[in-house]
């Protein structure tokens, strides 16, 4: 019988590239939004200076909530493109970055129809305030806790991405279905290893595939005439581990992204109810009665 020592480790020296191509559509929607952003700021700033009492009820603070409503239906383009309406011109990356631009200035426009009422001033948390001209400060709550989460949520899924790509490019195989392959590959490698051997080599070997990312410690004492099969089989649960490993990290990563894109959709929802209800009441009001 001979005691197994354990062989040296191979390490991987593959690298690959994992990075999302840019977009002119980017800066080209940034630069949109700020000029929108930036052409209602002169308005509500010569507005301030003219009005005694600016408010969401006089121009051109009543458009700046007009402006701000067309800009959430624009936002909501975004998931009919990338679910529903998939014939809408343009990629899903180039909706992505509107989604995101357009979303930022809706709420700082959304801040100018309502003059910063309960945001810088006037702070009241009254049933009343939140009910009063069809909902309009729920509106507005509802529609800055969906950019919060959008931002907070854009930041995660960028830090959980490169978690991804950082596992992808050091694991030498990629991303998750290419690790499960591979992974399937190494089971039946060791299963061949493993054929007609002692019991405590199998047993060893199934403790290894039941042990997510890691390997036993203790190793089995052997026959010498299985030691070198072992050898062989302990490089390969080595790289199993260390690709479960990995496979373990992008799967957490990708299971934070859904998670959170299932909450902002949730969020999306209820907010689009909220919003829709306020400016749709408010535009019948302003068309139809005197």
């Amino acid at each position: 019988m001979a005691l197994v020592t354990k062989p040296p480790m191979q390490q991987r020296t593959v690298r690959r590239i994992w990075k999302t191509p840019g977009s002119r559509f980017n800066w080209f929607f940034l630069l949109l939004s700020l000029v929108i952003l930036g052409c209602v700021y002169l308005l509500y700033r010569s507005a301030l200076a003219t009005q005694l009492y600016p408010g969401p009820y006089n121009d051109p603070f009543r458009q700046f909530g007009i402006v701000s409503f067309c800009l959430v239906l624009l936002v909501a383009a975004y998931t009919l493109r990338r679910r529903f309406v998939r014939s809408l011109p343009g990629k899903v990356q180039n909706w992505l970055w509107l989604h995101i631009w357009f979303g930022v200035i809706s709420i700082l426009i959304a801040f100018m129809h309502e003059n910063f009422l309960n945001i810088t001033h006037d702070f009241a948390l009254s049933v009343s305030r939140f009910t009063e001209a069809s909902f309009g400060m729920s509106a507005l709550l509802a529609l800055l806790l969906l950019v919060l989460t959008g931002v907070l949520g854009r930041l995660l899924d960028m830090w959980q991405a490169r978690v991804i790509a950082s596992e992808a490019d050091t694991n030498g195989v990629g991303i998750t279905r290419a690790v499960e392959d591979r992974l399937f590959e190494l089971e039946l490698a060791i299963e061949r290893l493993s054929a007609g051997k002692s019991a405590q080599f199998k047993q060893y070997c199934d403790q290894a595939i039941q042990m997510q990312g890691a390997l036993p410690q203790l190793l089995p004492v052997l026959a010498p005439h299985e030691v070198k099969d072992f050898q062989r089989a302990y490089e390969v649960l080595g790289d199993r581990a260390q690709l479960e490993h990995s496979l373990l990290r992008q799967r957490r990563a990708r299971l934070l992204m859904r998670m959170w894109r299932y909450l902002h959709i949730s969020l999306a929802c209820l907010a689009v109810v909220v919003i829709g209800y306020h400016s749709l009441f408010e535009l019948w009001k302003m068309l139809v009665l005197p």
